[in-house]
């Protein structure tokens, strides 16, 4: 008799197609976004050099950031014989240090114009350009992947949004099957401000595709060992408004 008195689960948990008529649409802000970066910045030479590391209190230059990136996330972790996934290269800044570093880099991104970006930043040699849709990985070859890195983009995606990606990053993956994921915590100081900085503007369950999500460090490890990931580092100072973790991904059990 309780069971027949109890709204039916699926249906409640399954939003309606009205509902579904108004995703969050990261594409459309950063296509957006690439499209007046230059009326922004000037004098930029490139999109995303705006980023600097300032904001997240790892830096106060680009160079500055840059070299950190570099010194702490990439030199250690990527081999010359790497086939390298970056999942929302923006303009190009990260893209541009793997490179250097990797056999192959395959640069993947939801908005086209970030694509674009980053093709006319690094060329087409030892580079594949993948369009996303936001939701699936295709176009990225099964078994073919390295290492996953993904800076500075997760920090704006909703943490439903990072949970289906790291369901589908281990078909991917070969090797070391290596992974760096970058999201925000906004339990931190400085995550806390960033919240402030933008909650008024997100409300409603609408939220601008380049605002910070709400995340946090333990629903991500929460994430990741639901997964079978295998955590190496947590990297919770070097970048202090943000968190960084270097974990191994599970073998796939897709055929």
């Amino acid at each position: 008799m309780a069971d027949s008195q109890q709204p039916n689960a699926q249906k409640l948990d399954a939003p309606s197609e009205t509902l579904r008529e108004q995703p969050l649409d990261y594409e459309a802000a950063w296509d957006q976004y690439g499209q007046q970066w230059r009326e922004w910045y000037p004098h930029q030479a490139h999109a995303g050099d705006e980023w600097t590391g300032e904001g997240a209190g790892a830096a106060r230059s680009l160079a500055e950031y840059e070299a950190l990136i570099e010194r702490e996330f990439v030199a250690p972790y990527i081999a010359p014989t790497d086939t390298v996934l970056e999942i929302g290269v923006g303009g190009g800044r990260t893209a541009r240090i793997l490179k250097r570093y990797c056999q192959h880099l395959v640069c993947a991104d939801i908005s086209s114009q970030m694509l674009q970006a980053t093709r006319d930043r690094l060329g087409e040699v030892g580079v594949t350009y993948v369009k996303l849709d936001g939701k699936t990985l295709a176009g990225i070859t099964p078994g073919s992947i390295d290492v996953c890195f993904c800076y500075d983009t997760m920090v704006h995606l909703e943490p439903r949004d990072i949970f289906n990606y790291l369901t589908q990053i281990p078909a991917l993956m070969r090797g070391k099957r290596l992974c760096l994921f970058h999201h925000a915590n906004t339990l931190s100081e400085l995550g806390w401000q960033k919240f402030l900085s933008e909650w008024q503007y997100n409300l409603m369950g609408r939220r601008q595709g380049t605002a910070f999500s709400v995340m946090t460090p333990a629903i991500m490890e929460r994430f990741l060992s639901h997964l079978g990931y295998t955590v190496q580092r947590q990297e919770l100072t070097l970048v202090p408004r943000d968190c960084v973790w270097i974990c191994q991904a599970p073998v796939s059990t897709d055929a």
